[in-house]
């Protein structure tokens, strides 16, 4: 009968105590700030200890006390190959003599200092310079006659400019070289361009300067109106009038000559250099 009540109240101290220490858990629960617990640990989730911070958790950690630097294996111990006492990774003599008391660097007395603190140096390596930028391409040849002579030679005397007589408006005939000056003079935007107009010799000299110099300006406003790449301050007009004849006027042809329009580069370093002329 004794032994019966013994075991009954054995049972009920045991559940009494597992109630209790379940009731205990869950009123006192782990911190929110703890930063690691270990899921293997007994007694429910233990805090998880690392020591030595080698990463291994104390419980299982047969090194316990592992120097700062050292990688170890699943048990927690680092390696040693030369058996000096100092792990292969703070070891600064890796091949320490057997039997020879090492510093904490691993180095022994017969070992020299400078093994210790000089690393070795390296060589410098060859440097390949870069290759060299390819030149640029040649700019395109000219396409019409009009810009062979602005490249060329930077003078166009321009062909077939007509007007009405004593006029300074341009007649229709003179669209075509005009289109020509225009298409030529827009590939080179940066160029300084004087429009000089010329007349022949018959009337006064003051209204021969007068008519040329609206002539001129008659085509300055026809290339800045229909070749929008061309900027105003690069072209000005100016008329000579009978001052630079080409020839002595002795038939209607030579008269004709005189009455021209003249394109003339006044700052020919922009033109390009390298261009190839084809005649």
């Amino acid at each position: 009968m004794n032994r019966k009540f013994n075991l009954i109240a054995g049972l009920l101290l045991a559940l009494a105590t597992t109630m209790m220490a379940a009731g205990l858990a869950s009123a006192n629960p782990l911190p929110k700030s703890l930063g690691k617990v270990d899921p293997n640990a007994p007694c429910f989730r233990w805090p998880a200890v690392d020591l030595d911070g080698d990463g291994v958790y104390d419980r299982v950690d047969y090194c316990p006390d592992t120097p700062k630097g050292c990688a170890v294996d699943q048990w927690g111990c680092s390696s040693d190959a030369d058996g000096d006492g100092v792990c292969d990774e703070l070891d600064r003599c890796a091949n320490t003599p057997k039997g020879e008391k090492a510093d904490k660097e691993g180095c022994s007395a017969s070992q020299s200092p400078m093994a210790a603190v000089t690393p070795p140096v390296e060589k410098p390596r060859p440097v390949t310079p870069p290759p060299a930028p390819a030149p640029p391409p040649p700019p395109p040849a000219p396409k019409t006659e009009v810009e062979r002579q602005l490249v060329e030679g930077g003078t166009v005397r321009l062909q077939n400019i007509l007007f009405e007589t004593g006029s300074a408006k341009l007649l229709p005939e003179s669209e075509k070289s005009l289109n020509e000056a225009g298409e030529a003079l827009a590939k080179y935007p940066d160029l300084q361009i004087e429009i000089g107009g010329h007349s022949d010799s018959r009337g006064a000299a003051a209204a021969n300067r007068r008519l040329s110099q609206s002539r001129a300006e008659s085509v300055r406003e026809y290339l800045l109106s229909h070749f929008s790449a061309l900027r105003s301050d690069n072209l000005v007009a100016k008329g000579y009038g009978e001052s630079q004849p080409l020839n002595q006027e002795r038939t209607a042809a030579e008269l004709q000559e005189n009455r021209r329009v003249e394109l003339k580069v006044l700052n020919p370093q922009v033109l390009p250099g390298n261009v190839k002329i084809e005649r």
